[in-house]
């Protein structure tokens, strides 16, 4: 069995139109008066995480072989539609048919992301593996936090927090950060962003390798 290691960044859209912005408003407001959270902070959070108000910055990916070997790419092209081009290529490839996708929180967060995101742009997704977004199952996508709090979203922790558990070095440990990753690639410091996609791959790599013989 092959699987693909995958992660992905994600950014700030620009402003869409003035409903669109009401909605970021009011979404941004809540998030502030329920955490006391710095209103900059905040809105780029509202932002990135919503396939609606982001976009996808970068992709991560890690083959896993049979043999034990691997093989990394980051897919950073100059724009999302372009980086989210490459990225389908590779998944409606023949020799992505068959291979089980691994992800930390990805059901929740990446895959239905890269889906939306595909969705925008009027992309084709031939791969019926990669859309299989059932819940309790491990067929198509072993998404590493359901895995841990057994589907229980109360019972969930960060992948930082599941790494330490585990003696893996956090991949939050780095000059770029979650919210300084964007400011990293507008300045053209694209092995920066590169790095710190891997960092998220190479922990999810090394969590699966911890927990791989108990999924079934």
């Amino acid at each position: 069995m092959a699987y693909l290691v995958l992660d992905i960044e994600t950014i700030p859209r620009q402003i869409i139109d003035e409903t669109v912005e009401k909605a970021v408003a009011k979404k941004v407001q809540s998030h502030i008066d329920r955490t006391g959270d710095d209103p900059e902070n905040a809105e780029s959070l509202i932002r990135s995480t919503s396939p609606f108000f982001g976009k996808v910055l970068c992709i991560g990916l890690r083959w896993l072989q049979n043999d034990g070997s691997s093989k990394d790419k980051v897919i950073c092209e100059e724009n999302e539609e372009a980086t989210l081009n490459e990225f389908y290529k590779i998944i409606n490839h023949s020799s992505s048919k068959n291979v089980q996708y691994i992800h930390y929180n990805g059901l929740g967060f990446d895959i239905p992301f890269l889906i939306v995101r595909a969705a925008h742009y009027g992309l084709q997704i031939n791969n019926w593996n990669f859309k299989d977004l059932r819940r309790f199952s491990y067929k198509s996508h072993i998404d590493l936090m359901m895995f841990l709090c057994n589907w229980n979203n109360y019972n969930a922790v960060s992948m930082d927090i599941a790494c330490r558990s585990f003696g893996i070095s956090s991949p939050k440990e780095g000059d770029v950060k979650g919210d300084t990753v964007a400011k990293a690639f507008e300045d053209g410091n694209i092995e920066a962003v590169n790095e710190y996609v891997m960092r998220d791959v190479e922990a999810t790599h090394q969590l699966f390798e911890k927990l791989r013989q108990y999924i079934n």
